[in-house]
């Protein structure tokens, strides 16, 4: 049956994602929605079905197999334009997406990634050295002053570029992430910012090169003419911004969901004092979803083994909580069945990965976090398949070191006030993350 003969359900950006996903899961594993500015769409809302879909070989990132867009009805001023539409590898598809990946993949294998733990450590260790000058008695903004700081300096230092990069262009970001409805013209004048800073940039690199993985894409585009100035400019961008914004959202929700499940918040603290993993807690037994969707070339699969408190503690927050609210945007190369439902070639396809995460299907119990949960690694947080997230190694990487750090120095941290969330269809936290530091000492 064809998308547009079928009731759409409304996903708005200000909604509840838990809400959401639970009245997505009783409408069934492939649901009629309706994306903001009445473009309707398909979301694949249980874990196999969405699963199903990132891997689909029938269903490309290929915006060109769009009809609605080709034609005009859905408009170059679209509100969520900037993140289905582009030249860069999240939106190609096939031996195009294979190219581009391939260009940036060595970045981040299993090595250079396990190098970067002491660099990571001693980052997190100095934004916290920055913390210890608050005032205990007043709150302090964790998104804005770890969660996001942390992940900024170092995807900028694997770039080989100044934080400037990514803290001068953080307005423009934030903007095409978390676009407004009638925001049109704000998306496109945020566009054309990061397009100038990004093309200055690389201008820059180009006059001075380095052992950096921005001097390589450039070379590899004014050497072996493999990727177009487009394509580097859009490269380049989506690690600067992939880079951060899914570490972020990822810190800043487990920190969130930690204050909002106090026996949870308390074993965290006391692991820390002991300065262990949690000792003998179920944590070390793992889950069912071992994390295997990437191959051993792009950084994807992860195999660690010291499954302690903290490790599970990253697993259950992707889970519960997913930086991506739904991955836009597939379309269908030619008529397919999925879920039991026809999609008919050339209609949009998304995975709800939130969704996904509290699938009651997969999971029991999907609303409640649960450090000790088996299935806590059976999520798709970073993707499936082919687009499986690039830095998935890295994000999980950091969000351990920063949380252990931050919990290590601070185990009295407690919420100053309710944070306010993020409003968006595709990503997925908070906005602010207020926190009292030294809660024990300011009321001594």
């Amino acid at each position: 049956m064809s998308l547009t003969h079928r009731p759409l359900f409304p996903l708005v950006p200000q909604a509840d994602p838990a809400e959401e996903a639970r009245q997505l899961h009783a409408e069934g594993g492939l649901v009629a929605v309706r994306l903001p500015g009445d473009v309707a769409a398909w979301a694949a809302v249980d874990h196999t079905t969405a699963q199903l879909v990132l891997g689909h070989p029938e269903l490309t990132k290929d915006a060109a197999h769009w009809p609605d867009l080709a034609s005009g009805r859905v408009p170059d001023h679209w509100e969520l334009i900037a993140v289905i539409r582009g030249a860069g590898m999240l939106h190609a598809g096939g031996d195009d997406h294979r190219r581009l990946r391939k260009l940036a993949s060595s970045a981040f294998t299993r090595a250079p990634i396990a190098a970067l733990e002491g660099r990571i450590t001693e980052i997190a260790g100095q934004l916290l050295d920055d913390l210890a000058a608050a005032d205990p008695r007043e709150p302090v903004d964790l998104r804005d002053r770890y969660a996001y700081r942390l992940p900024v300096r170092v995807i900028c230092e694997v770039l080989g570029v100044p934080d400037t990069a990514v803290s001068g262009l953080r307005g423009a970001f934030e903007r095409l992430v978390t676009p407004q409805e009638d925001g049109a013209e704000d998306i496109r004048v945020a566009q054309a910012e990061i397009h100038r800073s990004l093309t200055a940039l690389i201008a820059a690199k180009r006059a001075a090169p380095g052992d950096d993985l921005t001097t390589a894409l450039i070379q590899a585009r004014d050497d072996g003419d493999r990727l177009s100035e487009e394509e580097l400019v859009e490269t380049l961008f989506l690690i600067l911004i992939a880079g951060h914004e899914t570490t972020l959202n990822l810190i800043s929700s487990a920190v969130h969901a930690l204050l909002e499940h106090p026996d949870k918040l308390a074993y965290v603290r006391e692991a820390a004092r002991k300065g262990d993993g949690g000792g003998a807690c179920p944590f070390a037994q793992g889950g069912r979803g071992a994390r295997t969707e990437a191959g051993a070339d792009d950084g994807g699969a992860d195999t660690e083994a010291d499954d302690d408190i903290w490790t599970a503690l990253v697993d259950e927050t992707l889970r519960y909580s997913s930086p991506v609210r739904h991955a836009l945007m597939r379309y269908a190369v030619e008529d397919v069945d999925i879920a039991g439902v026809r999609v008919s070639r050339g209609e949009p396809v998304l995975a709800g990965l939130f969704a996904a995460g509290r699938d009651p299907g997969r999971h029991t119990d999907p609303d409640v976090f649960d450090l000790a949960r088996p299935t806590r690694r059976d999520h798709l947080a970073f993707g499936h398949g082919a687009h499986y997230c690039l830095g998935a190694r890295l994000a999980r990487l950091e969000a351990r070191i920063a949380l252990k750090a931050l919990f290590t120095r601070y185990p009295d941290l407690e919420a100053a006030a309710a944070p306010e969330r993020l409003a968006s269809i595709s990503v997925q936290g908070v906005r602010t993350l207020p926190v009292r530091l030294n809660a024990g000492r300011s009321r001594g």
